[in-house]
């Protein structure tokens, strides 16, 4: 799976200036309901932190993945962000966050969900691509340099 076929330039937030790992997520969620025309943001934020809340999904090396499966949802959505300074996430290796990859997914379809989870930890195991995502300036250079990572493991 191509983590960029699931998702545009439109919904990479670069450089988040929010401070706790919950206005981050809220950010990407609003940002992703924005573009993506979803209705249900309240119900959707309240899945992400929910799942959230249950165990920490900074995964470790700089990485989160916050994520919620749902019943009104027709497909899966994916949003990124950066955070430069980084951000205490409660993750896994007690390290900052720099890298948000929210993914959201109808409860009733696991499959794509888990090839995202799985693209996700594969392409951004590299260190250089987790370098070169935190460095983007802008959405457009963020989604090409995802674009050239997955390429490097397709």
């Amino acid at each position: 799976m191509k983590l960029t076929d699931r998702f545009t330039e439109e919904c990479v937030i670069v450089d988040s200036q929010k401070s706790t790992r919950s206005e981050v997520i809220e950010e990407m969620v609003s940002r992703l309901c924005q573009v993506r025309g979803l209705a249900d943001r309240d119900r959707l934020l309240s899945a992400v932190l929910e799942r959230e809340d249950k165990m920490s999904t900074g995964i470790g090396c700089g990485l989160a993945v916050p994520h919620a499966k749902v019943d009104f949802l027709d497909q899966m959505c994916i949003a990124a962000c950066s955070v430069k300074r980084g951000l205490d996430f409660d993750a896994l290796d007690k390290q900052p966050v720099y890298l948000l990859f929210l993914i959201v997914s109808p409860s009733n379809n696991t499959g794509p969900h888990i090839r995202a989870l799985s693209a996700i930890s594969r392409i951004l195991s590299d260190a250089d691509i987790r370098k070169n995502l935190i460095d983007a300036g802008t959405p457009a250079e963020f989604y090409a340099r995802l674009q050239t990572g997955e390429n490097k493991y397709s």
